[in-house]
């Protein structure tokens, strides 16, 4: 099992996204996203980059091929055995005074939430798999949100022995060619940001609905947060297997 985690919203003043991607069949999905740009010409032209593929970022879509590799995309991670998993945090009801006291900083706050956030997704999964490897996109260190050290803390006491749940947490580069599966995970927290904070980009808008719709026959009826809001984080994995978004609120 490897575990993709990415966000999108942690500098926005409306929404954050974290999702995870639980990917049990990395040896057949990867090379399958490989494939599909290769099959298109989808090749990396920025000479920093030591990478054949270009690399599937939702905040560069802007061209029709981007549009048909996502979708493509889109339907692999749908005929895998993938799951996806995220929590969706409207940032006007957070309230740090729930993570941290009135003298501490807001960032730290902040990184203590992010931290709960994550776990609350994991816990639900963890004890499906052995084994497993964490693996974070460096951005989200770079932005300060290095949760790595007190993820493994949490997911690995009290489960050490010779078959560890979580064996291994890694920060890499999403741009490089090994990393399919995380560019994978952007793709899909893209598509609810993009919900939640839609631009005039028609092609991020294209894509977005694609996905939905493919969803529907997974059980997702509609994409507007208060459908979502009808269920809590204890009956995701119940009516959504597949695909979830769970829209938290501070416990009273």
């Amino acid at each position: 099992m490897r575990i993709y985690v990415d966000e999108s919203g942690t500098h926005s003043s409306e929404w954050l996204v974290i999702g995870m991607l639980f990917v049990p069949d990395h040896g057949t999905l990867h090379p399958d996203l490989c494939r599909i740009k290769e099959q298109n010409g989808y090749l990396n032209r920025n000479p920093k980059r030591k990478a054949r593929y270009r690399e599937t970022h939702f905040a560069e879509l802007d061209r029709c091929i981007d549009a048909t590799v996502t979708k493509a995309w889109i339907d692999r991670f749908l005929t895998s055995r993938a799951v996806f998993r995220s929590i969706v945090v409207d940032w006007s009801i957070y309230q740090g005074k729930y993570f941290g006291d009135p003298f501490e900083p807001d960032a730290l706050k902040k990184r203590r939430a992010y931290k709960k956030w994550a776990e609350l997704l994991l816990q639900p999964e963890v004890d499906q798999f052995r084994e497993a490897t964490f693996i974070l996109d460096k951005l989200v260190i770079a932005y300060g949100y290095d949760v790595i050290a007190e993820l493994e803390e949490r997911f690995t006491r009290g489960y050490q022995g010779n078959r560890p749940r979580i064996r291994d947490f890694q920060a890499v580069a999403s741009w490089k060619d090994a990393n399919q599966c995380l560019q994978l995970c952007d793709l899909l927290v893209g598509c609810i940001y993009q919900k939640l904070v839609p631009s005039t980009n028609l092609i991020k808008l294209e894509v977005r609905d694609y996905l939905y719709q493919q969803l529907k026959p997974y059980g997702v009826q509609r994409s507007d947060p208060s459908y979502w809001k009808q269920y809590t984080e204890a009956k995701m994995g119940d009516h959504f297997p597949r695909f979830s978004e769970w829209y938290w609120r501070p416990q009273k």
